[in-house]
Formats: structure tokens, C-alpha cells, sequence
């Protein structure tokens, strides 16, 4: 024969048949029963430890909007004041779930009104009154002569409260230099049902700037 060498048709032989079975991986196996409850037990232990903080992070959530919604409003009516050249007011109003524009100021209800003293929490509106100096009467809102709101503030979030001091009980009228034509300092607590601890203090001087501390000293100034 030459160098190759060629094996016949005749010559195949097949593959012997052995006695070794495929493997089985006998080391692979699901979770039993009881791993199983054990990881479900484990993982609400777990989630019953974290609801707590989630619930702090809304309540904290709630607590800061409804303070950065006062304060942008208080920050717009000085704006609109300045750029104007006329008074701008913000005023108190409308009961929870009511539409605050349709029902005009709150201010001056009498006692055991609804939303009759201080309280801020049901929202506000923000509108222009040309020719104000800020003395007398016809500061309250009328829609026929003073337009459209120029912001309607909704009410806060269930559960959060916003209470001004004997200042800032009526309104806040903003002049067209944008001081704040009211007896002194105006300092509004927004706070929840944990009180005080979580509680935000809006203080606004007599130039109409608003400053945001942590923790009033009460939620009712």
C-alpha cells in the first residue's frame, strides 16, 4: 500500500456500546419547601423594617411641597408687584376640595367659620389691585374688576397643616418696591400630625423676602 491507507465500507465498524450511562447532575436541585418560606420569611422582615422610612419620606415629601408652594407664590406676587408697578396680594381662601378662585378671600370670616383664623391650608389667591396705597377697604378679591387670579395655590396635602401668625392672618399686600405692607415679621408653620421635629417655618421680613428655617416653634405661631 502507498502512504494513505483508506478504510473500506466493510471494514466500518460502529461504536461498541459501553455501560456508562450519561451523567446526571444529580447536584442540581430547586429550593425545598422550607428554604422557600424561610427566603419569603426573610424578605418580610425585611420590608416591614423599610415601610417605616418610606412612610417618614412621604410625610417629609408632603411637608416640603406644600412649604416651597407657599414660598414661590410669596417670591411671584413680589415679582409681579415690582414689574407691575401696582399692589399684588395674596389672601387665604376656600375650603378643602373647593375651588379657591370661585369663593373670594377668607380673611375676614367670623369666628366658627370655616377656614376662619390663620389657617392657610385650604390655598390661596394671588391677584393685582392697581391703585391699592394699603389702607382702607377694597383689598378683597373681586373677579369683575380685579380679572383672573394671577395664582390660585391648591389646597395642602392630607394631613399638613399651614397656620400664619396674627400677621399674616389676611392677606399679604406687596408694593410695587416690593416691601410687605403688614405690622411686622409674617411667619407661617407648615407642619403634620409629628408636629413641631418635621415642621418648616416660613418667616417673611418687612422687604418681602421669605426665609425657610427647620423646626418652628410651634405649628400654630
Amino acid at each position: 500500500m502507498g502512504i494513505f491507507s483508506y478504510r473500506t465500507k466493510d471494514s466500518f465498524q460502529p461504536f461498541a456500546r459501553t455501560n456508562h450511562a450519561p451523567p446526571v447532575f444529580s447536584h442540581l436541585r430547586g429550593f425545598t419547601m422550607v428554604e422557600l418560606m424561610v427566603t419569603v420569611g426573610v424578605s418580610l422582615i425585611l420590608l416591614s423594617l423599610a415601610a417605616p422610612d418610606f412612610s417618614a419620606f412621604i410625610q417629609n415629601n408632603r411637608v416640603k411641597t406644600a412649604t416651597e408652594d407657599l414660598v414661590t407664590a410669596i417670591h411671584t406676587a413680589r415679582t409681579e408687584a415690582i414689574k407691575s408697578g401696582s399692589a399684588v396680594i395674596l389672601c387665604r381662601t376656600g375650603s378643602p376640595g373647593s375651588d379657591p378662585a370661585s369663593l373670594g378671600c377668607m380673611a375676614n370670616q367670623p369666628d366658627g367659620a370655616p377656614n376662619a383664623s390663620k389657617d392657610w391650608s385650604a390655598g390661596w389667591i394671588m391677584y393685582s389691585k392697581p391703585g391699592y396705597s394699603g389702607s382702607g377697604g377694597g383689598i378683597d378679591y373681586d373677579s369683575a374688576t380685579d380679572g383672573a387670579p394671577l395664582m390660585v395655590g391648591n389646597p395642602s396635602a392630607d394631613g399638613v397643616t399651614v397656620n400664619s401668625n396674627t400677621v399674616g392672618n389676611r392677606w399679604l399686600t406687596f408694593f410695587a418696591d416690593g416691601t410687605l405692607n403688614e405690622g411686622g415679621a409674617t411667619l407661617y408653620a407648615v407642619c403634620d400630625d409629628r408636629g413641631v421635629s418635621e415642621g418648616r417655618m416660613i418667616t417673611i421680613s418687612m422687604v418681602g423676602r421669605p426665609r425657610v428655617s427647620p423646626s418652628p416653634s410651634s405649628c400654630t405661631p
